[in-house]
């Protein structure tokens, strides 16, 4: 865990102090998409070799669906909620890089 912690915040610091070139801004959002993405994929190869979470997936999956959909209530409430706290600067508005 303190791996990730430790790389979430380098990146956030290099982010911030601007220490990546500007042509790598622009693929941010698709190169973490692509990340996500590999890793689910990963995740459901693992899920699909184990066999004693194949065998209870029955039982898990009417409770797997009501935490997915909890999660994604709490999200979006949270989004709402920290918009409505911090407002976008007007450059972000108008879907440029404020600064």
């Amino acid at each position: 865990m303190v791996p990730i912690i430790v790389a979430l915040v380098v990146g956030i610091g290099m982010g911030y102090l601007r220490l990546l070139p500007a042509r790598v801004f622009p693929l941010t959002g698709k190169l973490t998409t692509a990340g996500v993405m590999f890793l689910l994929f990963l995740l459901g190869g693992q899920i699909g070799s184990d066999e004693e979470i194949l065998a209870g997936l029955g039982q898990m999956g009417v409770q797997a669906v009501l935490f997915a959909l909890a999660a994604i209530a709490g999200s979006v409430f949270a989004v709402k909620a920290l918009e409505a706290v911090l407002p976008l600067k007007p450059a972000e508005k108008e879907g440029g890089r404020g600064v």
